[in-house]
């Protein structure tokens, strides 16, 4: 095994091995990012698997604090513990990528990994394909009576989940060398180092080169950010674009040489825009500290990274190095914990004094909550949409009151008690009959 777990006194640590059959397949690898979140889209994965043929993987990233949370309450209640949407993705991406033969990875897994291997299966034979497909995950390690350890479950228990590196993928590519691999919590970053740490010959010990590659995968992680997703802003002249652009977005992948030279792309005639602007962006996107951005791998120093342009659709990545401590000592664990109950209301007003209503609205809905449950209102939060949403300015600055015509009020509680969320909502409701006139459009 790659990795090697030891108990001591309760505390549980992952020991990676060298590599001991770490020999150069490639020169290059060609890694896709395929999906940057949860909600992103399949056709645009598609797509670039059409355009880009020459890519080696996919990577479909897709998993999050949030959606991993989600996936557990779906499954404590019955349902599934992987990514439901998983079956869209494979159906529409399994027959090109068999046939073109680029990996698929993915931690759609989430809190079953096992169960996405099972529906992966399924799918592929609905379609005619006979497909591998590995599993990477983590397991709960328990004590038997004489002391000794063994192997507990594949599902964590309680929905506790280690954001794990690229080994137990890289185990995957070298044990099965698989059509697809589905992981559970895997570091985003880490989903696309294995296939290179696999493919370039790279070592647990080869810093400089895993510095090289988690850059290129913290690029790749968030899908068309990279591209000129969620750049585009006429405004500004310098990020301003089409509406025609944005429609043809496409998602990147990255040329990584086995010396650790970087290249991100997109593919050739495509809207969007690949830039220094936006790798810099993407390069600071969920960065804490520049010196030493932390990875289950490697810790990166990215304060010495350069961006060159070659064309429009090509940018060389240079300057990435290891930190001064380049192996962080322990690995993040998400622990999910029940926080009570939300509950919200949303409702329009229009036209002449507008925010004047909006704000009796929210008076009375307090009011009611208060005559039934004292107290209870001190949990609620109020803002105007269109007004003071974005903190710009205030309710009581009457100017800006007077130039607003079109606000939205929004309420959010954070309840210990299930009723206390409902009763929120049914008071909230009640402004239908009971409030201003021309609320709408109550969620």
């Amino acid at each position: 095994m790659t990795m090697e777990i030891q108990e001591v006194d309760g505390i549980r640590n992952c020991v990676i091995k060298l590599r001991e059959n770490s020999q150069k397949r490639r020169d290059k690898v060609y890694i896709g990012c395929g999906a940057g979140f949860g909600g992103d889209r399949p056709f645009a994965a598609l797509k670039l698997l059409q355009r880009v043929k020459e890519l080696n993987y996919i990577v479909l990233e897709c998993l999050a604090e949030r959606t991993l949370a989600e996936r557990y309450q779906v499954m404590v209640s019955g349902g599934d513990g992987y990514d439901s949407r998983i079956s869209d993705w494979m159906r529409l991406l399994l027959p090109l990528a068999v046939e073109r033969g680029t990996c698929i990875i993915t931690n759609m897994g989430a809190m079953d990994p096992h169960g996405a291997q099972e529906k992966v299966i399924e799918i592929s034979s609905s379609l005619g394909l006979s497909v591998s497909v590995a599993v990477a995950h983590e397991i709960t390690v328990a004590n038997t009576g004489s002391g000794s350890s063994h192997e507990k479950s594949y599902i964590m228990e309680g929905g506790i989940s280690t954001y794990l590196g690229a080994a137990p993928i890289v185990e995957c590519l070298e044990k099965y060398q698989p059509n697809v691999i589905i992981t559970s919590r895997v570091a985003d970053a880490a989903l696309f180092l294995a296939p290179m740490i696999y493919e370039l010959g790279w070592n647990w010990d080869s810093l400089e080169q895993l510095a090289q590659g988690s850059l290129a995968g913290h690029l790749l992680e968030c899908g068309c950010q990279l591209t000129g997703g969620y750049f585009m802003h006429p405004g500004d002249k310098s990020r301003n674009m089409s509406s025609s652009q944005l429609l043809d977005l496409s998602l990147p992948y990255a040329e990584i040489s086995s010396d650790g030279k970087v290249f991100v792309a997109k593919a050739e005639g495509t809207g969007g825009v690949l830039n220094f602007s936006t790798c810099a962006e993407q390069l600071l996107y969920e960065v804490g500290d520049p010196g030493a951005y932390i990875t289950p791998d490697v810790i990166i120093d990215i304060r010495d990274v350069s961006f060159y342009p070659l064309s429009s659709c090509k940018v060389l990545c240079a300057g990435a190095k290891p930190s001064a401590v380049s192996v962080p000592d322990k690995l993040l664990r998400l622990v999910p914990k029940d926080y009570g109950w939300k509950g919200w209301g949303e409702i329009s007003y229009g036209g002449y004094e507008c925010v004047k209503r909006a704000k009796a609205a929210e008076f009375l809905v307090r009011s009611w909550m208060e005559e039934v449950i004292p107290g209870v209102s001190s949990h609620v939060v109020s803002y105007i949409i269109g007004l003071d949403s974005l903190k710009a300015t205030s309710l009581s600055d009457s100017a800006s009151s007077q130039m607003v015509s079109d606000i939205r009020l929004r309420m959010d509680g954070l309840f210990k008690l299930k009723e206390h969320a409902v009763h929120f909502v049914r008071e909230f409701t009640a402004l239908y009959t009971n409030g201003p006139a021309g609320g709408g459009g109550i969620r």
